[in-house]
């Protein structure tokens, strides 16, 4: 079965090979691996390099830099597939979307990568990779540790765990991300999904399908459910912080930048839809609907 708008997005890339979508999506996950990679030997350079004190003093806090930095840059980078847009529309329009498109399949992997970089449990797999048995600062430990075990910890019950559950939970959701992400690419089109229709509004269909009676972003909602399998992963204060530094850029992405789009394409009747439709927070009465929707079933 061929993906939903495949077609509609390569007659935009007109001086592209056919292949380039399998070319975007190995980019896509180069990019991604090799931030996460990036960012894990950024975190370590205190375990490298212990003879420079500020970076020992740094060491807490530098993967929540660093996801930062990630994140925002991502997002920044495909900030420029709107910038662009005007003046490569009067340059050429029919390679205007061909030569912003690169924007999006960088800077979407450098955001994630930034995201992902919450999974990892850094001391564990540097002790593992590169035998570091303990970090340089002390606040690096309690700043990786469940906020579970230090809560049991402070009242008295250091055996507590709550590893297993976490995983469990953790995969769960993880499971609803992706199903939901695929799912979403191939009702909606790899043509919405990479944002062909910012530069050719005139083009884009109207898709009919229920799910946006319940949400207005189904796709973001993968995002946000992968966001949930990180901070449930790990829960500590690391992987809270890397969450709340990614909510606070995706949702001005979200709403500062492609609402603004939506609302001059659609005008009232995108302002009247927002008033009573979530942007990305499934009601509970409608997580049944959601499901059918994973599923592909109607509702």
């Amino acid at each position: 079965m061929e993906l939903t708008g495949k077609k509609e997005l390569l007659k935009h890339l007109p001086d592209r090979p056919k292949f380039i979508l399998k070319i975007y999506l190995l980019q896509v996950l180069l990019i991604t691996i090799v931030t996460v990679i990036v960012l894990f030997l950024i975190d370590l350079l205190p375990r490298f390099l212990p003879s420079f004190g500020w970076l020992t003093s740094l060491e807490p806090y530098i993967p929540l830099i660093g996801s930062f930095f990630s994140i925002l840059g991502g997002l920044t980078i495909v900030h420029v597939v709107w910038r662009k847009r005007d003046k490569l529309i009067a340059k050429d329009k029919r390679t205007a979307f061909q030569k912003s498109v690169k924007y999006t399949f960088t800077g979407i992997p450098l955001a994630m990568g930034g995201i992902i970089h919450g999974f990892l449990p850094v001391s564990w797999l540097a002790s593992r990779i590169f035998s570091f048995s303990v970090p340089q600062n002390s606040l690096t430990s309690l700043f990786e540790t469940s906020i579970g075990r230090i809560i049991a910890s402070a009242v008295g019950n250091p055996n507590y765990k709550d590893m297993i559950p976490r995983i469990i939970f953790s995969i769960l959701f993880l499971i609803l991300a992706w199903v939901n992400m695929l799912r979403s690419v191939f009702v909606f089109g790899i043509d919405n999904s990479a944002m062909l229709y910012v530069y050719y509004p005139e083009e884009s269909k109207i898709v009919d399908n229920k799910i946006y009676s319940i949400v207005r972003h189904p796709l973001y909602v993968s995002v946000y459910l992968l966001s949930l399998s990180i901070l449930i992963s790990n829960f500590s204060i690391f992987s809270i912080g890397i969450i709340t530094i990614f909510t606070a850029c995706f949702s001005y992405h979200i709403f500062g930048i492609e609402e603004k789009e939506l609302i001059v394409r659609f005008g009232d009747g995108y302002r009247e839809y927002r008033k009573t439709t979530p942007a990305l927070i499934i009601h509970p009465k409608n997580w049944g609907k959601f499901l059918k929707f994973l599923i592909g079933r109607d509702f």
